[in-house]
């Protein structure tokens, strides 16, 4: 049968189409299975990972009161107006773009290094390289990212702009809740240091990114950290021409590097602590004191060097015309943080910590009636030592002796008993002081003053204005519950229930807490995880509960912040009875920190709970601005959280992947808005 003309004609058409769909088809299974994109290996990673046969340990706390969360109307706290910042928009309308500029896999120098004193530290070729260096390899065109996390549903558009700060503050130094320019013009008082306090925004709060400084790269590894940072990081210069006489800290090229010197360490700080040591050999440190507050910090040398000794110190400062102090010490790896001893307490449990000490802190104890000093009363354990070294000990000026009989006359009302009064070589007085460790002494006083601290009420010091009377300190001697913890490290794994709630049920979770993060660490955080831990230097745990995750890492060459957030059990006197240290802290607001001082950022089961009472976005927002490039944020969730919180990283173009359903690690990158 004859074909008919068109239909021949049609023939080659039909076998070209025909060929066309067959190597399209070829070409779309072959993209799906080969594409090496971070999408699809985040994908595949997740479809090889198995279910994790660990069961999570019970929240802790059970029945113990939650930690409170303040409102306006329950604390003196002043509302300021929102520091002047961009509009961001959120929707759930999206599809997925390429992450264009998410960062390079790391591959930091190792912190075992060469920890030599000889010469610069020498950093591999990717870890001396600048912010604009990486940027610019991998950085997405625009600052709209539109992600989709794989899930279906969950999607986000975010628009991130960066911050704008008021006149004054640095960009790249932004810190929302102590430099709310407006709040503070507003104030009516900055005598009692007003303008020091926290100060957050109100709604809406800030949703920007904080600009990274120009020629930023990672820092150096620790522990040459201690003695050199990188100028670039924190390049602030005017401490250096401030304290140049006093071996705080030197420019040198592109470094700047930490004598370990400071306004008493005439001698050096090294000497400094032995010299505390000798003339007061009861203080054991690192055995018998294990956790101290350092008032004033300045850059942090005295922690830094205590750390030697097993001593884990909070240093702390505030943010002021000592430029970047607290900065500097947290880019040397030293735990540090920003406070001020103000109005309000500082956010710490009663009687946390072992050890206080001032070097020429510039605090006026005796002032406002003796507040300052009642607050470092309430903060230092029973039994415990206040290390004060300042010009008035040693002195003879009229201005110090005034200062000295005035110090007398308050440690004398509040039963401090004085230890020991001594001078070194370089003629340096320090006088150290013991809390009692009962209240026997104070119903003893003449007069009631300062008073005693009525049982009534709340002790939670988030907001709360400092305390006008003396905390009872009484212990009795037949009470199993001793007022000084166990010997360091065995106190570290010490069941510690001084809590008003003692029962069976919080041993037993303090138990299964231990166990589980043990386990988790050593099996899947140090093997599963693409977390480089050499260099890992400053952690924090945004949830810390009773300290496990910080305990199960306590032989590795970092420290962690642990934060108890409030609206959660209140742990925080268990973890310092333990040995470490931490803050209170609403994750709806800021934290005290300076941009890109920790290297990793760990949050358990806390981001439901949060995103009911803030916005996702401000979260992701806040620990974007606390984490350094090239680092990694962790967080351990269901898997309905890992999908809503993924996006949002994403949209960072932030590094992610899911390990075991339960746990998604994401590193961020040096994409900024603009780049």
């Amino acid at each position: 049968m004859a074909v008919p003309s068109d239909a021949r004609k049609r023939r080659p058409f039909l076998l070209s189409l025909s060929l066309f769909l067959l190597v399209s088809a070829l070409l779309a299974l072959a993209f799906l299975f080969l594409d090496p994109s971070a999408q699809t290996l985040s994908v595949l990673s997740s479809r090889l990972t198995a279910h994790s046969s660990l069961a999570p340990p019970a929240a802790p706390g059970g029945g113990r009161n939650p930690t409170p969360i303040p409102t306006p109307g329950d604390t003196p706290r002043p509302q300021a107006p929102a520091v002047a910042g961009a509009k961001e928009g959120v929707s759930a309308d999206a599809t997925e773009k390429a992450e264009e500029g998410a960062s390079r896999p790391d591959d930091a120098v190792d912190a075992a290094g060469d920890g030599g004193n000889s010469g610069s530290p020498r950093l591999e070729a990717d870890e001396a390289a600048t912010a604009e260096e990486k940027a610019d390899k991998g950085a997405a065109a625009g600052s709209e990212e539109v992600v989709d996390d794989g899930g279906g549903d969950d999607a986000a558009t975010v628009r991130w702009e960066t911050c704008r700060a008021g006149r004054g503050v640095s960009p790249a130094d932004y810190i929302p809740c102590l430099d709310n320019v407006k709040a503070i013009k507003a104030l009516r008082s900055r005598r009692h240091m007003e303008h020091r306090e926290r100060h957050c925004p109100v709604a809406p709060r800030p949703k920007c990114l904080v600009r990274l400084p120009s020629g930023y790269r990672p820092p150096v590894p620790w522990p040459r950290s201690r003695d050199m940072i990188w100028y670039n990081n924190v390049p602030h210069p005017k401490l250096v021409e401030y304290k140049k006489d006093q071996n705080w800290v030197t420019n040198s090229g592109d470094y700047l590097v930490f004598p370990g010197g400071g306004t008493q360490f005439k001698a050096g700080v090294t000497r400094y602590i032995q010299f505390i040591e000798q003339i007061m050999p009861t203080i054991k440190w690192g055995t018998h004191t294990r956790t101290v507050l350092d008032v004033g910090c300045g850059v942090a040398s005295f922690g830094g060097y205590l750390l030697d000794r097993n001593v884990i110190t909070m240093s702390f400062a505030p943010k002021d015309e000592h430029e970047a102090q607290i900065q500097f010490a947290l880019e040397r790896g030293i735990p540090a943080f920003l406070a001020v001893i103000a109005t309000q307490k500082l956010p710490f449990p009663d009687e946390a910590f072992d050890v206080v000490h001032c070097a020429r802190c510039r605090v006026h104890w005796y002032a406002n009636g003796g507040k300052p000093l009642l607050e470092l009363n309430r903060v230092l354990r029973p039994g415990g030592f206040y290390i004060w070294s300042a010009t008035p000990v040693y002195r003879q000026e009229k201005r110090d002796q005034d200062d000295w009989n005035a110090m007398v006359k308050l440690t004398k009302s509040m039963c401090w008993r004085t230890v020991v009064k001594s001078e070194d070589s370089n003629g340096i007085g320090v006088v150290v002081y013991q809390k009692p460790t009962s209240s026997s002494c104070y119903l003893e006083r003449k007069t009631n003053e300062p008073p005693m601290c009525s049982k009534d009420g709340s002790r939670f010091p988030w907001y709360a204005p400092l305390d006008t009377c003396l905390l009872s300190t009484a212990v009795s001697s037949s009470n199993e519950k001793s007022s000084w913890p166990l010997l360091w490290p065995e106190r570290l794994n010490a069941r510690y229930l001084n809590v008003p709630d003692d029962s069976s049920s919080t041993s037993e979770k303090f138990d299964a807490d231990a166990k589980y993060w043990k386990h988790a660490i050593s099996e899947i955080y140090f093997n599963d995880f693409p977390v480089n831990w050499s260099s890992v230097r400053n952690v924090m745990d945004m949830n810390a509960g009773y300290g496990g995750f910080a305990a199960a890492l306590i032989d590795k060459p970092l420290w962690v912040m642990n934060v108890v957030p409030v609206g959660q059990p209140d742990t925080l006197s268990i973890i310092f009875d333990r040995g470490l240290i931490g803050v209170y802290h609403d994750w709806c607001e800021s934290f005290n920190t300076y941009p890109r001082t920790y290297d990793l950022l760990h949050m358990s089961y806390l981001l439901e709970s949060l995103t009911n009472r803030c916005d996702i976005t401000e979260v992701t927002a806040e620990i974007d601005r606390i984490l350094r490039p090239d680092r990694w944020f962790v967080l351990r969730d269901t898997r309905e959280m890992i999908q809503k919180m993924r996006p949002f990283l994403k949209s960072l173009h932030y590094e992610t992947l899911v390990v075991k359903q339960q746990f998604l690690v994401a590193k961020k990158g040096f994409w900024r808005p603009g780049k």
